[in-house]
């Protein structure tokens, strides 16, 4: 089913039962990270929807009260982690209308789900089909179709884009990444910060593309939550990268570029607004930005696993050992 036909037939479900009052979002790692850009469009746009996202175990273990038949939980897994799974199965039963989003169509989540979408995945992932681009793509079109979204058009214009520009931008920061490699292989420790719709870009590259397929220790950090802690451990010799997205809390990306070029030699930036992003209109732009830049980030760090000699697929623990 189309996610418009999807989001139309659920809404007169919800329209019988009240309207729609949250939409909870449920994954880990990842998965997580993927769906976070969704969950903060509707943080940002929707005026009588409410949003949370949780940790899959942590939804299962903890399930919010307030789920109902009034929710729809939106749950993300690739290969359907059981922990996923059983957060599909406690929305289900909370009487939430479940969107399962996973990578194959006999999954468990798609079995579970009172909805799939099924997105693109692997070597030849077409990233407007990813899961981050979809979980937008549902989003935009709770809010066109539950309250009148005016930029909906323009939302649904950049998916023409988004492939191009992601093909674009890591042939223009190939030097970067180069540099990135070259500068940082060696190094053990690294601090990872961005705000906003680009947050889910610096998890990413900390806790799946860092630690768990480089097995570097890294740390991911909210611009804004930089000064009020953090930003002690700053020197001339820790790697601290920036992601920095467009819109609105690029300011807060902007007061750490000016304290990094003080007091942090060893800084590198990936600034969205560098890339080729002009064509999709300034009133949605900022919420591709960790769709946009994640491949992007990955990119680099399979650059320095390149140069390092260990591939991004090597693992220690997953998958080999009960966990």
């Amino acid at each position: 089913m189309e996610i418009k036909n999807m989001v139309s037939e659920i809404k007169s479900k919800l329209d019988a039962r009240g309207g729609l009052k949250a939409i909870y979002f449920a994954a880990c790692g990842g998965s997580q990270a993927a769906i976070y850009p969704a969950k903060y469009l509707i943080q940002c746009e929707a005026k009588n929807i409410a949003t949370g996202i949780f940790n899959s175990s942590e939804f299962v273990n903890a399930t919010p009260a307030m789920i109902d038949d009034r929710c729809i939980c939106i749950i993300c897994s690739l290969k359907a982690t059981p922990e996923t799974v059983e957060a599909v199965k406690a929305a289900n039963e909370k009487g939430a209308i479940t969107v399962a989003m996973t990578g194959f169509a006999d999954s468990e989540m798609a079995k579970n789900g009172q909805y799939s979408i099924i997105y693109s995945n692997g070597q030849n992932q077409v990233y407007s089909k990813a899961n981050q681009a979809l979980a937008l793509k549902f989003c935009f079109e709770v809010l066109k179709q539950f309250e009148d979204f005016p930029y909906y058009d323009e939302a649904m214009q950049a998916y023409d884009y988004i492939d191009n520009i992601i093909e674009k931008g890591k042939k223009d920061i190939l030097p970067l990444a180069q540099k990135f490699a070259k500068d940082f292989k060696d190094d053990s420790v690294f601090y990872v910060l961005a705000s906003g719709p680009a947050y889910p870009a610096a998890y990413s590259m900390a806790c799946c593309h860092l630690m768990e397929m480089q097995q570097k220790h890294a740390v991911y950090l909210h611009s804004g939550e930089y000064f009020h802690g953090p930003f002690e451990t700053t020197n001339e010799t820790v790697p601290v990268i920036l992601i920095k997205s467009v819109g609105k809390t690029r300011p807060l990306d902007d007061r750490v570029e000016r304290f990094l070029k003080k007091y942090a030699p060893r800084h590198m930036i990936l600034d969205m607004q560098e890339f080729d992003i002009g064509k999709i209109d300034e009133h949605v732009v900022e919420y591709f930005a960790s769709p946009i830049l994640t491949p992007m980030e990955r990119f680099m760090v399979s650059t320095m696993a390149d140069l390092r000699g260990r591939s991004m697929d090597e693992r220690r623990y997953m998958w080999k050992v009960e966990y």
